[in-house]
């Protein structure tokens, strides 16, 4: 990368999304959100459809998405989709300006904080008969090498490849063609806060002090030493452990 690039993106680190966005770039957002899915795939080039016409639906295209939880997205669902959401709004898990909804729906709200509505914006339930159209293997392939889990490597290889196949073909695709919108209320929860960090008696392990016992015999143990439940966001939804 050329040094006055990087320069450019130590001021502005989602310049190029940024841009991308205000030109209608799919292509390019598609690839920059390949760099964390790891592959190609109709979910996360529905969930870069979606956060592109959504925040532009918005008027919300030129925000500058710096992680401070101004900018909000609620995602329906923890699959390929969240991760083009991710990427493409700047909206993230580690930034606290994504909500998990476990829903089950290809759906996201974006909104602003302060604001009444937002802009919700679904998958069309025909979505995948337009998958079908671009690559007709893709979903034979993904029933044996991801649902199955018994694809050959040469399948596997197929699997990707029909999967890139399909994902460059939708976003060629008109917005309307694969996704609807409507106004809706985000019921957005209150700024994530800052807590204090303790040790846990037991390992020792730093932790915030809201995730040890207070209360019995086991106060001041995280969670883990103290043997008690927790929870985790898994390919189930969010699932009770321990």
């Amino acid at each position: 990368m050329e040094s006055m690039e990087m320069e450019k993106l130590k001021l502005s680190p989602r310049a190029n999304f940024i841009r991308a966005i205000q030109e209608n770039d799919l292509s390019c957002c598609l690839i920059k959100t390949a760099e964390i899915h790891g592959h190609f795939c109709p979910g996360s080039a529905l969930g870069v459809m979606a956060s592109v016409y959504g925040l532009r639906q918005a008027g919300l295209e030129s925000l500058f998405a710096e992680g401070m939880e101004n900018l909000m997205a609620v995602v329906e669902i923890n699959a390929c989709f969240a991760d083009g959401i991710q990427a493409v709004s700047g909206c993230t898990l580690g930034n606290n300006s994504l909500v998990y909804r476990d829903l089950g729906r290809h759906a996201v709200t974006f909104a602003i904080r302060g604001e009444e509505t937002g802009v919700r914006v679904r998958v069309r339930p025909d979505f995948r008969s337009c998958i079908d159209r671009a690559a007709p293997e893709f979903y034979p392939l993904m029933e044996k090498v991801i649902k199955n889990r018994n694809g050959s490597p040469e399948e596997e290889a197929a699997f990707k490849e029909k999967g890139r196949e399909a994902a460059f073909s939708l976003i060629q695709l008109p917005f309307e063609d694969l996704l609807m919108t409507e106004t809706a209320e985000p019921d957005l929860p209150a700024y994530a806060p800052i807590t204090e960090s303790v040790f846990c008696s037991q390992c020792g392990e730093q932790v915030m002090a809201t995730k040890v016992v207070s209360k019995g015999e086991e106060t001041g143990l995280c969670l883990m030493c103290a043997g008690k439940k927790y929870r985790q966001v898994e390919g189930q939804g969010i699932s009770e452990k321990g």
